[in-house]
């Protein structure tokens, strides 16, 4: 049972409406004493905390956002329209090579579009509602060390919230403790900040909180990172994950391969320096438990082969990597697969040469989920498996078939489809340490750092789950960038949206993928505001706003208006001419 605070009720413009589970909390006024009498109950300020943590986990990787976005990135691959997933992905079949975000406010394919929007803003309600609590009413919650515990928390979730804006929309909202949203009014004044100011905001946000949890005396709680078995982390690791999460922002960003040509890629490599692969190295993540609280739909659908399969775009550059960069050692010809997906025979068993898909074989027995496994023989990989039959529909698409599936994170879906043992819960990866390496070589390798230094961070995915040959670094910088944009097409797939941030920053999406979403229309409604849209036939690249997702022309106020004035005048024609 929960209800929405009325403290934030005109933040629920925002989607800053947050929930707190059993505890309820009525406020008239949120300028009156009721406020800090709401707010004096500790209980319910540190379980905002939680929830803000899981609104924030479950909101990046959740089948509408994470899925559907690496599936636009040619990562997974699926005709299935579940998530909208089929329209988001078809090419010449709703949409000419790809569709834009749909942004009417009825349209049953906005739903991808709010997700990420309604959720982050839903973790920032809950933390903003904290920082209130503490900075504004003086709470203390149980102890002055749990109470600043809390509060680097709060800090933190807001920098988590801005970055991920920024990230994934043009332009959004920096609301803060101290921003007012006391009345009507003041919400329909806020300004929209560009996604540039977005990621600024961001950055401070986490140097705010690393300086915060470097002041703090007691660790995370477990309860944080899952509903049931959390992963207990330290206040020093929790500054490692800021780090990353700087240097994924910095890197990430970039919508084109003009701008990324423009990121500060020495100081992606200072943060990444610092983050979770630094030092005593830890993968930060959370606990999927068997009810959903929290829950990963990247890595459930994404890693059921009866279901979802890794793209042939994917599945060619595993199945022909050669363990050294000069290809002198390379797969057989005819166990390569081939990209588009080659009608109506399929690719064949692969024999690939990276263990991480080796000869593709999985499970105990063949045909092991009736989609024509071949039972493990030794020569299985570690990630990826190969199944000869196509699950997908012909009418919607040769262009989604893959003989290829994600099986790396199996224990992770549904129970049954996988691992005998797959119970459907399990540690899930946000930022694991190849993430941090993959950033840290990169910002070494563009910013004319060291060159050896970035091939063994590479290696450590490379070599060590891969088999490859060791990269020394005298390979030269165009060869560096192909070997560690493979490592992320690869040993990066399921970890949220990651392979359509890396695919869109060196213009890697097809043609008319949309390179981010706008402010959802409900949003744009309320405040009476434009609506627009990104991508489609009549944006190829993506970025241009104007349309809605099938080519059509959004009417903007001017357009309105040019309607109204057009048929005034032909009124007055036409009592002229009685």
């Amino acid at each position: 049972m929960s209800k929405f605070l009325n403290m934030t009720r005109w933040a629920g413009v925002l989607g800053l409406v947050a929930s707190l589970g059993c505890k309820s909390l009525d406020v008239e006024n949120p300028n009156s004493p009721d406020a800090a009498r709401a707010f004096s109950d500790p209980s319910a300020v540190a379980g905002l905390i939680t929830g803000g943590f899981k609104s924030w986990f479950n909101a990046r990787s959740d089948y509408n956002s994470g899925l559907v976005l690496s599936a636009m990135a040619d990562g997974h691959t699926g005709s299935w329209n579940n998530w909208n997933m089929r329209f988001y992905t078809s090419e010449g079949n709703e949409c000419p090579v790809r569709c834009g975000w749909d942004n009417r406010p009825s349209s049953a394919f906005r739903f991808q579009i709010e997700t990420l929007w309604y959720g982050y803003y839903g973790a920032l309600s809950n933390a903003n509602d904290v920082l209130t609590a503490i900075r504004k009413n003086d709470v203390i919650i149980t102890s002055e060390a749990i109470t600043k515990r809390a509060e680097a928390a709060a800090v933190t979730l807001q920098g988590m919230v801005f970055a991920q804006i920024a990230l994934n929309y043009d332009q959004g909202f920096i609301v803060t403790e101290d921003t007012d949203l006391s009345t009507p009014e003041a919400v329909s004044s806020l300004q929209f900040s560009t996604r540039s100011a977005m990621r600024d905001a961001a950055i401070t946000k986490f140097n705010e909180a690393a300086t915060l949890w470097q002041a703090t005396t007691i660790a995370p709680l477990k309860e944080w990172f899952g509903a049931v078995n959390g992963q207990q982390y330290t206040q020093a690791q929790m500054i490692q994950v800021i780090r990353t999460m700087q240097a994924e922002l910095l890197a990430f960003y970039p919508r084109t391969a003009a701008e990324n040509a423009q990121v500060n890629w020495g100081q992606v490599a200072t943060f990444a320096s610092q983050g979770v692969s630094s030092g005593s190295a830890f993968d930060f993540g959370f606990f999927v438990d068997a009810n959903a609280v929290f829950y990963d739909g990247v890595k459930n659908w994404g890693n059921d082969i009866t279901t979802v399969r890794v793209d042939t775009r994917v599945a060619r550059a595993a199945s022909g990597q050669c363990t050294d960069v000069a290809r002198t050692n390379c797969p057989p010809s005819g166990t390569v697969h081939v990209d588009p997906w080659p009608s109506p025979g399929g690719n064949p068993q692969p024999a690939s040469l990276d263990s991480r898909l080796g000869n593709g074989t999985w499970g105990a027995d063949d045909d092991f989920l009736g989609v024509g496994t071949i039972a493990w023989d030794g020569g299985e990989g570690s990630d990826y498996a190969y199944a000869a039959l196509a699950v997908f529909p012909p009418a919607r698409g040769t262009y989604h078939q893959s003989n290829i599936g994600h099986t790396r994170y199996s224990f992770l879906a549904y129970p049954g489809y996988g691992l005998p043992t797959e119970d459907g819960t399990g540690f899930a990866p946000q930022y694991p340490k190849a993430l941090n390496d993959l950033l840290w070589a990169e910002g070494l390798i563009r910013s004319g750092g060291s060159a050896s230094q970035a091939a063994t961070l590479i290696n450590k995915s490379r070599v060590s789950r891969g088999g490859l040959d060791a990269l020394t670094g005298g390979e030269g910088q165009a060869n560096l960038l192909t070997a560690l944009q493979y490592e992320q097409d690869v040993e990066l797939l399921g970890i949220g949206s990651s392979n359509y941030y890396n695919r869109r920053r060196i213009d890697g999406l097809k043609s008319m993928t949309p390179r981010h979403m706008p402010v959802p229309a409900k949003e744009l409604q309320v405040l009476q505001r434009e609506l627009y849209s990104f991508g489609g036939p009549a944006n190829p690249a993506g970025l241009a706003p104007g349309v809605d997702g099938a080519g059509r022309k959004i009417r903007n106020v001017r357009d309105i208006w040019e309607e109204i004035s057009t048929a005034s005048k032909m009124q007055a024609k036409r009592r002229n001419r009685n």
